[in-house]
């Protein structure tokens, strides 16, 4: 199903991801955003062992000269991140850098030891899921991005949440999940059971479940439990995030 994915990036860049294969670091000039939710504009792309840099056209020679003779592995390094930066004229704070893994039937390994189920965030789970919106802003279903059509799925204890997956359901041939447990909820198998029933519901529409987490030491446990349930490493990416408006 890697297929997949490699026609949709290779459409969506009007580049070949085959040429990615040799790990070598490909400038592109791109002057639109990636459609994907929360459209933030791609910047960089690892895959494959090698690396596209996507910049406006007045850039492309600028990036061209910048990362002359530097591997793909270079690219996402602390000052191949920088230079990037400098390009795009954006800070750190607004530079998400984004590890992507995917899920199909065949490498899906189902997690059931606790009992996750469909949350009902406009009906009898309202309260629940606005208290813990209160916390996890656009971690719940309809909170979340609207035009991406979510659904949320949670592990319930004694009337309250503990962990919970919501599926940005986008017309694309993938969904992405993403996960968020309660502090002290944490390292029961929580999570697993949320994903992997969000997981197994994405299947069912024949379309590939997309898992992304924050490149950061500190969610080494959220990938623990995307390569538990079969998750498969597919790209690492650097997007620049939209400035916030204020009314």
């Amino acid at each position: 199903m890697k297929k997949t994915l490699d026609s949709f990036w290779s459409k969506e860049l009007d580049f070949s991801i085959r040429d990615l294969r040799r790990g070598e670091v490909k400038i592109i000039g791109v002057d639109h955003q990636i459609d994907i939710p929360p459209r933030w504009p791609l910047m960089a792309m690892k895959v494959y062992g090698g690396c596209v840099v996507a910049v406006e056209p007045g850039l492309v020679s600028e990036a061209e000269e910048a990362f002359e003779g530097r591997s793909a592995d270079g690219v996402f390094t602390e000052e191949g991140i920088e230079i990037i930066q400098g390009l795009f004229n954006v800070s750190a704070e607004r530079t998400p850098h984004w590890l992507h893994l995917f899920c199909d039937g065949g490498s899906f390994r189902p997690y059931r030891k606790d009992r996750a189920r469909r949350l009902m965030p406009y009906g009898s789970d309202r309260r629940m899921c606005e208290e813990w919106m209160s916390k996890y802003p656009r971690a719940v279903g309809s909170y979340s991005y609207e035009y991406a059509n979510p659904v949320s799925y949670g592990m319930v204890l004694d009337g309250e949440l503990a962990s919970v997956a919501v599926v940005w359901r986008y017309d694309l041939p993938f969904w992405e999940i993403g996960v968020e447990t309660r502090p002290d909820c944490r390292g029961r198998g929580y999570a697993k059971s949320v994903v992997s029933l969000a997981t197994e519901e994405v299947l069912a529409t024949d379309r590939l479940a997309w898992y992304y987490l924050d490149v950061d030491p500190t969610n080494i446990a959220s990938l623990k439990v995307a390569k538990v349930l079969g998750y498969i490493e597919y790209s690492e990416t650097l997007n620049q995030k939209q400035q916030e408006t204020t009314p």
